[in-house]
This record gives structure tokens, C-alpha cells and sequence, in this order.
């Protein structure tokens, strides 16, 4: 029996977007290491591909002290959207 609860396919970028909106809202560092911390855990179990290397890439630049907004954003837009596409030949089993 699998215990495991089921992931939302967007369940990744969603928490990358969080790390985003607590780093650009000032929070704690506690509650963005937790954030962070916790979308890593995802990302561990994404599926996709391009989705896992692009919030991969957004996590890198958060951690490295870059808040470019629009390229963030992009980033993200484009995570959500090929997370949107569903898995294709950029699977990883």
C-alpha cells in the first residue's frame, strides 16, 4: 500500500513562486531557508525535465542573492507553463 500523498503536477513551481514572494516581501531568512528547503524537497520528485532545471535555475539565483524580477518571472511563466503541457520527451523516469 502506498502512503506516499499524491502531488499536484504544479505542486513545484507553486512552492518556487513562494520562495519568490517571501524573498521579494522581506521575510525572515528562517521562513525563506524553510521555503526554499521545502521546494528542493519537490524538485526532487519532479518528472519534467525542463520544469525541474528551470525552478532548479530560479532556486540558484535566489540563493546567490539575484532578485531580477522579469527574468525571474519569465522563468517561472515558463515553468508553469510546460508543467501545464504535461510530461513529454523530457521525462525522466
Amino acid at each position: 500500500m502506498d502512503t506516499a500523498p499524491v502531488r499536484r503536477p504544479s505542486e513545484a513551481v507553486d512552492l518556487v513562486s513562494h520562495v519568490v514572494v517571501l524573498r521579494r516581501r522581506g521575510a525572515p531568512r528562517v521562513t525563506v531557508l524553510a521555503a526554499t528547503d521545502q521546494a528542493r524537497r519537490s524538485l526532487d520528485h519532479e518528472t519534467h525535465q525542463a520544469v525541474r532545471t528551470t525552478l532548479t535555475g530560479i532556486l540558484r539565483a535566489l540563493e546567490s542573492g539575484l532578485d531580477e524580477g522579469p527574468r525571474l518571472d519569465a522563468a517561472l511563466r515558463l515553468a508553469d507553463r510546460d508543467v501545464r503541457r504535461g510530461p513529454s520527451a523530457g521525462t525522466v523516469t
